[in-house]
């Protein structure tokens, strides 16, 4: 049966998925491995001020999260920014950024279960395994996919919280330093704290699945960005400016165990949360026409098809041994993401001052990318174009109705 042909209930999924969810998809998106491995880069550029820039990196990101809070409220469904793209800019655009979604996708769960399995001292076998064990958990269906990630969020943020429950103990020492013995860049101090604030905008591909869902993924991209900006601060603060390669650990030695379990579950939560949101990326451009309407199928919710298709391929780059050359064609994806759903915001005049001040810090982060990761965005986005100059998409649907359930 041709996606033409199949009635608009045959696509939607059950909307299942609360605020909890989402929170926890949200933090096991932005809060990952970022936060064990970025302390000490940020600390050597920042000195003492670390705990100042992850507040001026939250407040930057603000707006570009007002603007995925504006239009998850006006557009229900399942996709995210390339939802936001197609309404805005016509369907090419939106393959465009729902193909680089996808392939960043694939190629953030290879790169991630290779450095899981490398953090527990193992090869490819058992980053094919955890590739293998998330795609069977989300097969059960949209609920066991989302139980999972909040199993590993909670695991993660216990002993994160308890460790920034310390710098609360003494607010002024950990938000404001004392002194200063180095001149401080701020300006790659910054950029390496919007980096880690990315992954919030995955918040919104799930969108299709969310009880309520123009109050609940709202309320969960920006309280996620919000709750993350306050953690990250704090936790810079208890580490201070050592430089040392586990500065929170180093500063927290009763804690350390602890802090070790949260490293590992941190790993495997992004795993989880990509591993979640990949194959409903996959699903996005088939609802959409552009790939075949069998992908459409599901199981308790789940995009089966497009799981199975994911993983495979996905077990495909960890067995190429090859990944490194293909890092950069996803390490500017979120900020893509953040482009579209900025610009988009300002197309539909939902807002002005909010898009503008979006659009500002992507540029920012544009500007002063690396050339290989702008090369690798641009060799990605000119396959899109030569694949949507190929296909002709078919209508599943109106366009202004995509992903959206029969009581929207």
């Amino acid at each position: 049966m041709q996606a033409s042909e199949m009635g608009h209930s045959d696509y939607s999924p059950p909307r299942r998925l609360g605020l909890f969810d989402f929170m926890c998809l949200g933090w096991n998106c932005v809060i990952g491995s970022g936060i064990f491995l970025t302390q000490g880069d940020i600390a050597k550029q920042v000195g003492p001020y670390g705990p100042l820039m992850f507040l001026i990196g939250g407040v930057c990101c603000l707006p570009i999260a007002l603007c995925f809070a504006q239009l998850a409220q006006k557009y229900h469904g399942t996709g995210g920014s390339s939802l936001y793209a197609r309404e805005a800019f016509g369907p090419r655009a939106g393959f465009l950024v729902g193909w680089v979604m996808w392939l960043s996708g694939l190629i953030g769960l290879s790169s991630v279960a290779v450095g899981l399995a490398e953090y527990l001292h193992q090869g490819s076998s058992l980053a094919c395994a955890i590739v293998v064990v998330l795609a069977g958990v989300n097969l059960l269906g949209t609920r066991s996919g989302a139980l999972s990630n909040n199993l590993l969020a909670i695991i993660k943020l216990g002993p994160l919280l308890l460790a920034a429950a310390v710098g609360l103990l003494h607010p002024a020492q950990t938000l404001w330093p004392a002194a200063v013995t180095t001149v401080p860049n701020y300006k790659l101090g910054l950029l390496l704290v919007l980096y880690t604030y990315s992954g919030f905008e995955e918040i919104t591909l799930a969108a299709g699945e969310a009880k309520d869902p123009e109050k609940t993924v709202p309320r969960a991209t920006v309280l996620v960005l919000i709750s993350s900006a306050i953690i990250y601060t704090l936790l810079q603060g208890v580490a201070g400016p050592a430089t040392a390669a586990h500065p929170l650990e180093a500063a927290l030695p009763a804690l350390a165990p602890a802090l070790a379990v949260a490293a590992l579950a941190s790993l495997a939560s992004v795993n989880a949360s990509i591993a979640f949101t990949t194959p409903r990326s996959l699903w996005t451009l088939a609802k959409q026409g552009w790939m075949p309407s069998r992908l459409l199928q599901l199981h308790h919710g789940a995009p089966s098809l497009c799981i199975l298709i994911s993983c495979g391929l996905t077990m495909s780059l960890i067995l190429s041994r090859n990944l490194q050359a293909l890092i950069a064609l996803s390490v500017l994806a979120a900020l893509l993401q953040h482009l579209a759903a900025s610009l988009a915001c300002w197309q539909l005049g939902l807002s002005r001052v909010v898009p503008g001040l979006a659009i500002a810090t992507c540029l920012l982060l544009l500007c002063t990318s690396e050339v290989s990761h702008l090369l690798g965005m641009g060799a990605s986005l000119l396959i899109g174009a030569i694949v949507s100059a190929l296909v002709r998409p078919k209508e599943t649907e109106p366009p202004d109705g995509i992903g959206l359930s029969p009581e929207d």
